[in-house]
């Protein structure tokens, strides 16, 4: 393939294919992002890096897309980059790769903190399509601080609505995990139009790590999710801290297709 991929390690229990649309530095700017140490690069070599559009990805995704005709795997846009910044939403790349995928049959599953942004799009989704945003916090303040260039968590929260009201999949991504009590209120505050919670910690950061009960916080967002009846996934990177806590993970990353 070109441009899609099998992901791997932590990406993995993601999805088994993604496709990554532009480079360079996300306009969201968050304070948290994995992509500088993942890369192997300092926080200012990132940023120095200016936005693109990767050359010829329609062109490349178009030819994949072909092959991958009536795929059960869910094509994951995007890890290295938000498909729905303003900068993306101008560009219109991302409506041409959400057709392409369409056309072909190949099923595919959004994960932004573009909020608003992406709701234009939604007319694209089919039923074995998903849309889903990355939930860090419920405070707007603390939003603000860590995560500068995306929407605001009503504004996330207000798509996900939208999306469930047309009957789209819906699934969060609580992770990273800076405050469990704030991820913990997303799931009480989301649970009604929210299908799935895929629920992680925080990684790359040793230091708040260490400060965080999270065999605490596992156990309290496994309790919520089955007291309202929400399917989850948690991590493996949680999953370790759960020794003798029952759970059962819903794996989405597959669509299952009627037999002939």
């Amino acid at each position: 393939m070109n441009v899609i991929y099998e992901p791997r390690g932590r990406a993995l229990e993601y999805a088994y294919l993604a496709c990554n649309l532009y480079g360079g530095v996300c306009p969201h700017r968050c304070s948290y992002c994995y992509i500088p140490p993942a890369t192997r690069k300092s926080r200012a070599q990132w940023e120095a890096t200016p936005w693109y559009v990767r050359k010829d990805v329609v062109k490349w995704l178009e030819r994949d897309a072909e092959r991958l005709s009536g795929t059960d795997r869910r094509v994951l846009l995007c890890f290295h980059c938000d498909p729905y910044t303003p900068s993306a939403a101008s560009f219109g790349v991302t409506r041409q790769a959400l057709k392409i995928l369409r056309a072909h049959n190949v099923p595919f599953q959004v994960l932004t903190k573009g909020g608003g942004f992406a709701v234009r799009d939604f007319d694209l989704y089919g039923p074995h399509d998903a849309f889903a945003t990355t939930m860090t916090f419920m405070d707007p303040n603390c939003s603000e601080v860590y995560e500068p260039g995306a929407t605001l968590p009503s504004n996330r929260i207000q798509a996900i609505m939208e999306a469930h009201r047309r009957g789209i999949h819906t699934w969060v991504s609580l992770e990273p995990v800076l405050a469990p009590s704030e991820s913990l209120a997303v799931i009480e505050r989301t649970h009604e139009y929210v299908d799935l919670y895929k629920v992680g910690k925080l990684n790359h950061d040793p230091q708040r790590e260490a400060k965080i009960d999270w065999r605490a916080f596992g156990a309290r967002a496994i309790e919520l999710c089955e007291k309202y009846g929400k399917r989850y996934y948690i991590k493996e990177d949680l999953a370790k801290h759960l020794d003798g806590i029952g759970f059962t993970n819903t794996d989405t990353r597959k669509v299952h297709r009627p037999g002939p």
